[in-house]
């Protein structure tokens, strides 16, 4: 797009799907987290002639990145939308470099920065939501499939059986005092593992952290830009003029 009105022919229908689709992202992320789970459950018999049971399995839909991905080339576009006529829109004369560290992302103007400020600030309500692995399970990222796994947990079936158990030993003068008991028998073992596409609440804290370290970058800059001397206009005398004539 080479020109202003074909940015703002699509700004509004953009800007529109952008958030709708950090609305229903981040709906996902806070009411449907177990999609980003998934298990695997096998179960091993520990007698000759046992029972089957068989296997049981849950897909995990997606993971976590995955599902931001998705999202990204259409937050984008309306991004860009908006930035885009605020820069074309700007006088040139309020404007401030953005710098996180080292790190520049050029001059811009103060009504821009105002706009990415905003947009951020949707963006972290969204990473807010993002699901984060379960504290109680030990995870290791599987590299292969990119995602993470733990090791089998492991739990025992048992069932109830009668066995006959002598309590006192046969004598000359006395038979064998026996008692039929059911007794609990261990039959076969569950080796559960469990997968995950969600973060961990390290990588979650990073990722808020770099929204929050651009915020505050994108307000100094802001602030840098306002100190901008006050542009003369003399036009509205003559508009009063003109109306009252």
């Amino acid at each position: 797009m080479n020109k202003l009105y074909e940015v703002l022919a699509v700004e509004q229908d953009r800007k529109q799907k952008a958030n709708l689709e950090l609305g229903r992202l981040r709906k996902t992320f806070e009411k449907q987290a177990e999609m980003f789970d998934g298990l695997t459950k096998r179960y091993v018999p520990l007698e000759e002639n046992a029972e089957h049971i068989p296997d049981e399995n849950k897909e995990m839909v997606m993971t976590v990145d995955e599902a931001l991905a998705l999202a990204q080339d259409t937050f984008a576009k309306g991004f860009l939308a908006v930035l885009q006529k605020e820069e074309t829109n700007a006088s040139g004369t309020a404007r401030a470099e953005l710098k996180v560290g080292d790190k520049s992302f050029g001059q811009l103007a103060a009504t821009t920065l105002l706009a990415i400020e905003g947009q951020l600030l949707k963006l972290r309500e969204l990473y807010q939501a993002l699901p984060t692995l379960d504290a109680a399970k030990r995870w290791e990222m599987d590299e292969q499939f990119g995602y993470y796994v733990t090791e089998p947990e492991v739990k025992f079936r048992s069932i109830k059986r009668p066995k006959v158990v002598v309590k006192y030993e046969a004598t000359k003068e006395h038979p064998a005092q026996t008692e039929l008991l059911n007794l609990d028998i261990q039959v076969g073992r569950y080796e559960t593992v469990y997968t995950s596409g969600k973060i961990s609440r390290s990588r979650k804290n990073e990722l808020l952290g770099r929204i929050n370290e651009l915020l505050e970058a994108v307000k100094v800059a802001r602030a840098q830009a306002n100190t901008a001397a006050v542009v003369k206009v003399q036009v509205v005398g003559q508009l009063l003029d003109h109306i009252n004539a």
